[in-house]
């Protein structure tokens, strides 16, 4: 298959960068690409947080 290579962070990555800078997670959403093998096995492929800074 004539497939790209992709790369990405961790979530852990993503995750503790964003605590470690001082966000709260609010809230998180996921989602699949919308077709292909992952969709069809409902694996997200796509996740964005809610984030609020804490006013020190």
């Amino acid at each position: 298959e004539d497939a790209g290579i992709q790369f990405s962070h961790t979530l852990e990555e993503q995750i503790r960068g964003q605590l470690k800078a001082g966000f709260q997670i609010v809230d998180l959403y996921e989602d699949t690409n919308g077709s292909g093998f992952l969709h069809e096995m409902g694996v997200p492929t796509f996740w964005a947080t809610l984030a609020k800074k804490s006013a020190r």
